[in-house]
């Protein structure tokens, strides 16, 4: 495990073999070649093939249940325990993408990357990127364009390296984006939502 600040917010890893997984996820989306679980969710503004439609279902949640322990214990829970809310695949091969998005309101966020070669990862946003153009645009005192450039608030967006079988979680807030897979193999990954109760909009982790 190796956590990180991004940004300023909290960037968690961890690894789980994707063995089994992928080769569920391939076999899905293989026999449903032309049927509507190869379709786009309505409102989503791009062609990745998906089962987002059933994530309530949570067929991939108990796979993830020891790095919720560990999660819960790295966020820093002490009565709560953190749990997933959905759980869904995502299948890109070429030219699929997906928007710039966040997942709230849920709490966290993750994406576990099960079918992943020469890809590119996750794009994921500056919330103060914004906030840092209009402070530091005019110019900072005592401050040069290079020194300015170097600041991480600087960047728009961050690629975390990943492998696959990597984990990562994130606040839900954290807009994000895949760019088109330009690559000739599938690039699948499992994500998920953190600690949002059934039927709450409230972020908050399950008592039990």
């Amino acid at each position: 495990m190796k956590h990180e600040l991004l940004f300023g917010v909290p960037l968690f890893r961890y690894y789980l073999d994707p063995s089994e997984i992928k080769e569920i996820a391939e076999k899905k989306f293989k026999d449903s070649d032309g049927l509507p679980l190869n379709e786009t969710p309505g409102g989503w503004d791009c062609n990745v093939h998906t089962d987002f439609d059933i994530s309530r279902q949570n067929l991939y949640t108990h796979y993830y249940d020891d790095i919720m322990k560990q999660f819960s214990d790295d966020v820093g829970l002490k009565n709560g325990k953190a749990m997933i809310h959905e759980s869904w695949v995502n299948y890109y091969k070429g030219g699929m993408n997906q928007e710039e998005h966040d997942h709230l309101p849920s709490f966290y966020s993750g994406i576990h990357y099960i079918k992943f070669s020469d890809h590119e990862p996750v794009h994921l946003m500056n919330p103060l990127f914004q906030m840092y153009n209009m402070i530091y645009s005019s110019g900072v005192r005592g401050c040069d364009d290079d020194a300015l450039a170097a600041h991480p608030f600087s960047k728009q967006y961050c690629c975390p390296e990943v492998k696959e079988g990597d984990i990562i979680i994130f606040p839900s807030f954290i807009r994000h984006r895949v760019n088109a897979v330009n690559s000739g193999d599938a690039r699948i990954s499992v994500a998920f939502n953190i600690n949002t109760i059934e039927g709450s909009t409230r972020r908050v982790f399950s008592p039990n």
